[in-house]
């Protein structure tokens, strides 16, 4: 139906959350298109990478081409559409020329194909790994599909990234940690902040060392939802909330942080709009 509504037709853009929370039959169709959406069906992984992904994503994860995926699960919706992938959707770092920075010393290596053929999430043991590599350093991570999303998470960290493919179900891909002035990270996007709007915020948490998640997080966007769009809110942590830093990029707020060592780290956040 080349007149379908927009909402009713799966869309390279939409995310993979998305798409299984409107129409979850099409789980299986996900999961027989390639063997990388097999862990689809374990109900944990379906809570976290999904909602980072879109479909574009997926289907070079998967190793399709997104207009392949799209058409796909679209006629599972006996639905013929072949929404056009926007530009700049297929961020796939494969083939691409190796950058210079692949020497640079190893920071930490990380296998994490053992977490995922078991069903696991290794989220948390990548971003563990990620705090131990130092500015001009490397972190290595064995893979079994491209982890496109992890691109833009790391990427908030001062991460630069590069991937190869070694073989079947084995992808090494590279992360270097970049110098970054004064501890300071910024939230890329088209309203980002600088240094003086530390000057002035709206609101202001702080977070306690022994406050165990998810209280950490639930305090931040509580105190987020309260602010008008554009207000700014300034947070005082005991460490980089990197599931915070995921969410606040998802949600389309800016941030600032800065880590000023021994457990205290600033973060200046505006709300989107």
């Amino acid at each position: 139906m080349a007149g379908a509504d927009r909402q009713e037709v799966v869309r390279p853009e939409m995310k993979v959350a998305e798409v299984l929370r409107r129409w979850p039959q099409l789980l299986q169709v996900l999961a027989e298109a390639s063997p990388a959406f097999q862990k689809l069906k374990n109900p944990l992984l379906r809570k976290t990478l999904p909602s980072l992904v879109t479909v574009a994503q997926a289907a070079r994860m998967g190793g399709l081409e997104p207009e392949e995926l799209v058409a796909r699960l679209n006629r599972a919706l006996r639905v013929e559409a072949r929404p056009e992938v926007p530009v700049g959707e297929a961020e796939s770092l494969l083939g691409t020329p190796p950058p210079p920075w692949l020497s640079a010393p190893l920071g930490f290596h990380l296998d994490v194909r053992p977490i995922l053929e078991q069903g696991g999430e290794p989220f948390q043991a990548i971003m563990a790994a990620a705090r131990e590599v130092g500015p001009g350093e490397r972190l290595v991570l064995e893979v079994l599909f491209e982890p496109i999303p992890l691109y833009k998470v790391l990427g908030k960290q001062g991460f630069l990234a590069w991937c190869e493919r070694l073989g079947e179900g084995h992808y090494r891909v590279h992360f270097y940690r970049q110098g970054v002035g004064e501890g300071q990270e910024v939230a890329a996007g088209p309203a980002s902040l600088s240094e003086a709007d530390w000057e002035s915020y709206q609101a202001e948490v702080y977070i306690e060392e022994n406050l165990e998640p998810p209280l950490p997080m639930m305090r931040v966007l509580e105190a987020l939802a309260s602010l008008r769009p554009g207000e700014k809110l300034l947070v005082h942590h005991v460490r980089r909330p990197v599931h915070l830093l995921a969410r606040l990029q998802a949600e389309g707020h800016t941030y600032l942080l800065k880590d000023l060592g021994q457990g205290q780290v600033k973060i200046l956040i505006r709300k989107g709009g």
